[in-house]
C-alpha cells in the first residue's frame, strides 16, 4: 500500500512539473518542420530556420534527426543557437535502432546505443531548452524471430536508463519518446506504464502514404482525427504531455510524383481542423516531417518517401505548405472537403 502511495505521489508530482513547464503549454497548437538543421542544395548549406523565414512559415520548433552513424556537424551548434534565437525549439530524434528495433538489438548494442546518446547529450548541452525524442516507432513489429519492445518486461527500464543518460549530459533536455499510431489495439500499457514518471512528455507519429497497403481504408487521410484520438490515449493513460513527433503525407500518387498533392493538403487542412482537440487531448506541438522533398530518403513507403516535402526539391511549394502555414499563423482551418481518395 505504501508502495503504491509514494509511486501515485512520485507521478502527481511529476505531472504537477510539467503542467508548469512552458514548453508543455497547450493554450495553442505550436508548429515546426525539419527533418535537418541545414539543408543541402548542392553547393551551400541554407538555414531551415532562414528558409522557413523566407517563405513566411514561423517556426515553434525545428527539428533534427540523428540516425545510427550521424555526425557531429547534424547538431551544429551555432545552427541550434540560431534556432533559438528566433524563439524556436530544437526537437531531436534520435533514431539509432531505426525501424529494427528488439530485445535482442537493443542488449548486443547498448554500449554504442549509450554512447550515442551521451555524445548527443553533450552537443545539446547550453541555456536553450530543447525536446528529444527517443526511439521513434518503438513499438514496431520485430524483425523475424526476434522479441518485440512490447513482449519485454525489461524495456522500461532502458528507457528509464536511456533518459537519465541524456539528461545528465543535457540538463536542458525534456526527454520522451514515440510510440507510432500502427493499426490495431496500441497495447503499450506494459512498456510504458512503469517508465512514464521519468519522462517529461509522451509522442507519437502519423505518416500517410498512396504507396501504404492501409491507403484504402475509410477515412486514411483523416490525420487530425486520428491523431486526437491517440494522443487522448496516450494521455488518459499515461497522464504526461503530448508530441505529434512528427506527421509526413506524401505527395506522391501510386504511378507520378505529385499525383497525391491534393490528398496531402487535405490531410494537413484536418489536422488544422482538429487543432483545438489535439489540445485538449493534451497535445502542445506537432512537427512537419520535412520542409523539402528528399531525393535521397528511403523507408517503408518505398518512392513515397522521396516527397514528403511541402516544398519541392526545387523549392517550389506544394499546395499543402499553405495549408501548414495558417495553420502556424493561427489562422481558421478551412471547411472540410469530401475525401477525395
Amino acid at each position: 500500500m505504501l508502495v503504491r502511495l509514494a509511486a501515485l505521489i512520485c507521478a502527481l508530482s511529476v505531472a504537477t512539473a510539467a503542467a508548469a513547464d512552458p514548453l508543455f503549454d497547450t493554450s495553442r497548437l505550436r508548429v515546426g518542420v525539419g527533418d535537418r538543421l541545414a539543408l543541402w542544395d548542392g553547393s551551400r548549406a541554407r538555414s531551415l530556420t532562414a528558409e522557413a523565414a523566407a517563405r513566411g512559415l514561423p517556426l515553434d520548433y525545428v527539428q533534427v534527426w540523428l540516425t545510427r552513424g550521424w555526425r557531429r556537424s547534424w547538431l551544429d551548434p551555432d545552427e541550434l543557437a540560431a534556432a533559438a534565437r528566433t524563439g524556436a525549439v530544437p526537437v531531436v530524434v534520435h533514431y539509432w535502432f531505426g525501424g529494427a528495433i528488439s530485445r535482442e538489438r537493443i542488449e548486443a548494442s547498448r554500449r554504442e546505443w549509450h554512447a550515442s546518446l551521451r555524445q548527443m547529450g553533450r552537443l545539446l548541452r547550453g541555456k536553450h531548452p530543447v525536446l528529444v525524442v527517443l526511439e521513434p516507432e518503438f513499438n514496431v513489429a520485430p524483425p523475424p524471430g526476434e522479441t518485440a519492445t512490447l513482449d519485454w518486461a525489461g524495456f522500461a527500464e532502458e528507457l528509464r536508463a536511456a533518459a537519465a543518460l541524456v539528461r545528465r549530459e543535457a540538463p536542458n533536455a525534456r526527454v520522451g519518446v514515440c510510440a507510432g499510431d500502427f493499426p490495431g489495439p496500441p497495447r503499450l500499457e506494459g512498456a510504458l506504464g512503469p517508465v512514464a514518471a521519468d519522462l517529461d512528455f509522451l509522442a507519437f507519429q502519423e505518416m500517410r502514404a498512396a504507396t501504404d497497403p492501409e491507403v484504402g481504408r475509410e477515412g486514411y487521410i483523416s490525420v487530425g482525427r486520428a491523431a486526437r484520438d491517440y494522443a487522448g490515449y496516450l494521455h488518459r493513460a499515461f497522464g504526461k504531455p503530448v508530441l505529434l513527433a512528427y506527421v509526413a503525407v506524401s505527395s506522391r500518387g501510386r504511378f507520378t510524383a505529385g499525383g497525391w498533392e491534393r490528398e496531402q493538403a487535405e490531410a494537413l487542412e484536418d489536422l488544422a481542423r482538429h487543432a483545438n482537440g489535439l489540445r485538449e487531448a493534451g497535445v502542445f506541438g506537432a512537427v512537419y516531417l520535412q520542409l523539402f522533398d528528399d531525393p535521397a530518403h528511403e523507408g517503408y513507403f518505398g518512392a513515397a518517401e522521396r516527397h514528403f516535402g511541402l516544398l519541392r526539391a526545387d523549392g517550389s511549394p506544394k499546395p499543402a505548405f499553405a495549408v501548414l502555414r495558417r495553420l502556424a499563423r493561427g489562422d481558421p482551418p478551412r471547411a472540410a472537403a469530401p475525401d477525395p481518395r
